[in-house]
């Protein structure tokens, strides 16, 4: 599915975003995605951390990487954040979360573009598995 594929207007209400599968996220125990669209080379999801597991350090070589904190708190980019934070990260740029508050942290996320060596590089750490488009495209 590409941006010009796709042609439609996509609306999930809260319990459609509820209802949608909460997938581990590499090999980091307690980190889960839940991605909500995928086109091309964007994709946008949410992604949890419980209490306790952190998200290692590592780099998107060519993704623009946006982050909005929507519950709890945790260390990003070293600065305590929590719900209603903003994260900007360029391509490139180390980036993890650690220091997971006691609720966990949510965030929205949105990466562009997501290349293969994007992807390449983030198998290879175990941080975020490639998404088919198909995949991406379940409940839409």
């Amino acid at each position: 599915m590409s941006a010009d594929d796709l042609g439609e207007l996509i609306a999930l209400t809260a319990a459609e975003v509820d209802d949608r599968p909460w997938l581990p996220l590499g090999d980091d125990p307690g980190v889960t995605q839940k991605l909500l669209w995928q086109s091309g080379n964007v994709r946008l999801g949410l992604m949890r951390i419980e209490p306790g597991s952190i998200n290692p350090v590592h780099t998107h070589a060519t993704a623009q990487h946006h982050i909005l904190v929507t519950q709890g708190s945790a260390t990003m980019v070293g600065k305590q954040m929590s719900a209603g934070a903003y994260v900007y990260v360029p391509p490139g740029v180390p980036h993890g979360v650690t220091d997971v508050g006691p609720d966990g942290v949510t965030f929205f996320y949105t990466y562009r573009p997501i290349t293969a060596d994007d992807t390449a590089e983030a198998d290879q750490h175990g941080r975020h598995p490639a998404v088919s488009d198909a995949e991406a495209a379940v409940a839409f």
